[in-house]
C-alpha cells in the first residue's frame, strides 16, 4: 500500500489536476492556441513576404524621385509628377521600409533648398542612417537650417554632433569650421579661436586649403580687444 507521502502518489495527483484543468478549459485553450498560431503566421508573412514586396515598390518609386532631385526639380521630387510618387508620399506610405526611411533624408534636403527650414529639420530628425557620412550630412544640414532660423546655439550642437558622427579629414573640419563661425556670430571669439586652432592642428590639409590661419588671426584680434 502506498504511503501518504509517496512521491509517486503526489505525481499522479498533480497529473490528475492538470488533466482536470485541461478538460475544464478546452475551449479557452483552443482559442489561445488559434490566436498564437495566427499571430505567428501573420508575423512571418509580414516580415518575409509583405515587407520585401513593399520595399521593392518603394525603391522603384525612390529612383524616380531621386531623378527629379538630381535635376533640381524640387517640387516634383517632393510631390511627384502625378504618375509617380514623390518623396513625401514615399515617406508616408513606406516609412517603415529602408527606402521610405531614406525619403525623409531627401525631403529634408528638398525643403532646405526651398527655404522651408523648420520642415527640413522635422524631416531630417526622422532620419538616422547606418552610413556615417550620410548621417553626418543630415545632422550638418539641420545645423545649417537652425542657423537660418537664428537658433545659433542649436546649430552649434548639430555641427558638433555631425563631427562626432563622422570624424574624418573632410566632413569633421568642415562642420568644426561652421561651429566656429557660429560662435563668432554669437560674439564668442574664444570658443571660435579654440576650434579654428583644433582644425589647424588636427586637419592640416583642410586647414591649408581653407586658409584657417586667416580665421585664427581674426579670432585672435577679436579676443585681444
Amino acid at each position: 500500500m502506498a504511503q501518504k507521502n509517496d512521491p509517486l502518489m503526489n505525481v499522479e495527483q498533480r497529473w490528475d489536476r492538470v488533466q482536470n484543468y485541461l478538460d475544464d478549459n478546452k475551449k479557452t485553450i483552443s482559442i489561445i492556441s488559434i490566436i498564437v498560431t495566427v499571430l505567428i503566421g501573420g508575423f512571418v508573412t509580414f516580415k518575409y513576404w509583405y515587407i520585401p514586396s513593399q520595399e521593392q515598390d518603394a525603391e522603384m518609386a525612390m529612383r524616380r524621385a531621386q531623378n527629379y532631385f538630381a535635376m533640381d526639380s524640387v517640387n516634383r521630387a517632393i510631390k511627384g509628377d502625378g504618375a509617380n510618387l514623390g518623396f513625401q508620399d514615399i515617406a508616408d506610405q513606406y516609412g517603415w521600409t529602408p527606402a521610405g526611411h531614406l525619403a525623409n533624408y531627401y525631403l529634408g534636403m528638398c525643403y532646405y533648398q526651398k527655404g522651408n527650414y523648420q520642415q527640413a529639420i522635422d524631416n531630417l530628425e526622422k532620419f538616422d542612417a547606418h552610413d556615417v557620412l550620410v548621417s553626418a550630412n543630415a545632422v550638418g544640414v539641420e545645423g545649417d537650417a537652425e542657423m537660418q532660423l537664428n537658433n545659433t546655439d542649436k546649430a552649434i550642437e548639430y555641427y558638433m554632433e555631425a563631427v562626432k558622427k563622422s570624424d574624418n579629414d573632410y566632413t569633421a573640419p568642415m562642420y568644426l569650421k561652421k561651429a566656429a563661425q557660429a560662435y563668432e556670430v554669437k560674439g564668442d571669439y574664444t570658443n571660435a579661436l579654440n576650434i579654428y586652432q583644433t582644425i589647424q592642428k588636427q586637419y592640416f590639409n583642410y586647414a591649408q586649403a581653407n586658409d584657417i590661419d586667416k580665421y585664427i588671426a581674426r579670432a585672435q584680434a577679436k579676443t585681444a580687444k
